[in-house]
């Protein structure tokens, strides 16, 4: 096999390229080491968050059967008691605006009580 040899016009910038290169390489699978440290703690995160939630809803429905139970009537007639309460506020607020009437009416009358004594 014969030897072929080749001139290099400017061997220090190829060298100074070439260094760049594995630089850039080098950073780049650091980013992807990272990468992965991080899809490991996403993951375990999840794993963490996932048990969490278990947990709650395992509390949760101990929760409820503590919860005194309600028939359907029983939860219908309490809407209706609500629903009462709601009617008997609006007609009190209604009736304020005429109360706040009467109560000027009776300054004014005691205004002028005032001025004739």
């Amino acid at each position: 096999m014969s030897k072929i040899y080749t001139t290099l016009t400017n061997p220090v910038m190829l060298r100074r390229d070439l260094l760049n290169s594995n630089i850039n390489i080098i950073e780049i699978l650091e980013d992807f080491e990272k990468i992965k440290e991080l899809r490991i703690n996403k993951h375990n995160t999840f794993l963490y968050l996932k048990a969490y939630m278990k947990e709650i809803h395992s509390l949760v429905n101990g929760l409820r059967s503590r919860f005194p139970k309600m028939e359907f009537d029983q939860e219908e007639e309490i809407k209706r008691d609500i629903e009462k309460v709601d009617i008997e506020f609006e007609e009190i607020s209604k009736n304020s605006g005429e109360f706040e009437r009467l109560e000027k009416e009776l300054f004014a009358l005691k205004e002028k009580l005032k001025e004739v004594s």
